[in-house]
């Protein structure tokens, strides 16, 4: 059962290697697809085997990578193998999982981590690690206005960041004070949708009906791209794929190019938008040659402080907030987004900004010159000045509405004063290592 592609050297994934954890007391199983060193064919990740609970329980497949959950699949495979081996185990005949993943929204260099939930267990079982190679997508020059990505967490002065991009002559976003405008994300995002295995094979069969059954939301096992000839995996798995995330890209710069359209003005050298840490930056990064990135940070001690108490101004939980079930469990998902940025600052620092909230509220002029001077547009002190004042007279009505303390200086440190002891001390462990990473202390 193998995916594997005729041309190696031009395989959309490689599995590197795969290493198989010891067989524990609660859990038995058994990843047997992929195998280390194999390529294949198509922008997805092979993942098959079982998996049994001796005492008899429950067992759900878990696919992560590290810092959150990604997939989770249910057994329902049929496996005669292990029933006859495991004859006195319930749910023995249908131990057996496959799953073709999508590797779209991985990084180049992935790691992928399968465990099995036990029962009402929260913390997986180990399986295997899979590690991999996903071939990086040739970058394009000259489509129409490039992107220019924000990557960056909720409430680190992104409101203030964009309206400042925005009124540069050269920078287009569609007034960021009232709306959160993401063609870029929209577009990919909707591309990616198309070009999952799921949503591919439909091409093929489309008896499945319902609402966005072209979505085929379904998890696609190995053994059904394996019935495909090469050619047919080719079609639906292959460089059609790249087109279809090039298409989109053309489509949102297009797009961009008409929504921020104005005649004393005059096209936009980039089209600015924020982003969440993850694939849409990396692809975009990847897929436009002349697209830019800034990271826009804040300590992320006072990130949390300042969601706790925008949540109270609210009334309403939000951030994440909402899933969880206290403030000791927000910090746990908060440090997975928090880690997530560090890792994509670390895979693209070479080529992108890093901007602090404390500068950029400290000093707008100073952090506005030198973003436009990364981006290599006019910076003159003239133009940063007359941006800065107009971008502060759009932004006050909005003030009272976003602000959560009485004096912007207030919001930097304010963790020390704001969160509870056990909460601050939670946070620091938690937040250590990305801090020093981005010049923290």
């Amino acid at each position: 059962m193998s995916l594997a592609s005729s041309a190696v050297a031009g395989a959309p994934v490689r599995i590197d290697a795969v290493e198989l954890a010891p067989r524990g007391e609660r859990l038995h199983a058994n990843l047997e697809v992929p195998l280390g060193g194999e390529p294949v064919d198509g922008f997805c990740v092979p993942l098959a085997g079982w998996a049994l609970a001796p005492d008899g329980a429950h067992v759900a497949i878990q696919i992560g990578d590290g810092r959150r959950v990604l997939r989770r699949l249910a057994r329902r495979i049929a496996r005669a193998d292990i029933e006859a081996a495991y004859p006195q185990l319930p749910g023995a005949a249908r131990a057996g999982f496959s799953l073709a993943f999508d590797a779209l929204k991985l990084p180049a260099q992935f790691e992928l981590h399968v465990g099995g939930i036990v029962g009402d267990g929260l913390t997986p079982e180990p399986i295997a690690c899979v590690r991999g190679t996903r071939r990086r997508f040739e970058p394009l020059t000259g489509a129409g206005p490039a992107p220019l990505t924000v990557t960056t967490l909720g409430r680190t002065g992104s409101t203030l960041l964009m309206t400042l991009l925005s009124l540069h002559h050269a920078i287009g976003a569609f007034n960021p004070v009232a709306y959160d405008s993401r063609p870029f994300a929209y577009e990919l995002d909707a591309a990616i949708a198309a070009a999952s295995p799921g949503s591919r094979l439909r091409l093929l069969d489309s008896t499945a009906q319902g609402e966005a059954w072209w979505l085929g939301r379904e998890p696609v096992p190995v053994e059904a791209l394996h019935r495909l000839d090469d050619e047919t995996r080719e079609m639906l798995l292959g460089a059609p794929v790249e087109r279809l995330l090039r298409d989109a890209v053309a489509r949102a710069a297009g797009f961009a190019r008409e929504l921020t359209a104005d005649e004393e003005r005059g096209e936009p050298r980039y089209v600015a938008e924020k982003c969440w840490p993850g694939h849409v930056p990396r692809l975009l990064s990847e897929l436009c040659a002349d697209g830019r990135e800034l990271f826009l940070v804040r300590d992320f001690r006072d990130v949390l402080a300042s969601m706790l108490a925008f949540n109270a101004k609210r009334g309403y939980a939000a951030f994440g907030r909402e899933h969880v079930e206290d403030d000791a469990q927000f910090v746990a998902r908060l440090a997975g987004d928090v880690e997530a940025l560090a890792a994509s600052w670390r895979e693209r620092q070479d080529r992108a900004l890093l901007v602090r909230y404390e500068e950029l509220i400290e000093d707008p002029a100073a952090t506005l010159t030198r973003v436009l001077e990364h981006l290599e547009l006019d910076g003159t002190p003239a133009l940063v000045g007359a941006i800065v004042e107009r971008a502060d007279a759009l932004l006050e009505s909005t003030r009272l509405q976003h602000r959560t303390v009485q004096e912007v200086s207030a919001s930097s440190g304010r963790w020390r004063t704001d969160l509870p002891p056990a909460l601050r001390e939670a946070a620091e462990q938690a937040f250590a290592q990305p801090l020093r990473e981005l010049g923290y202390a």
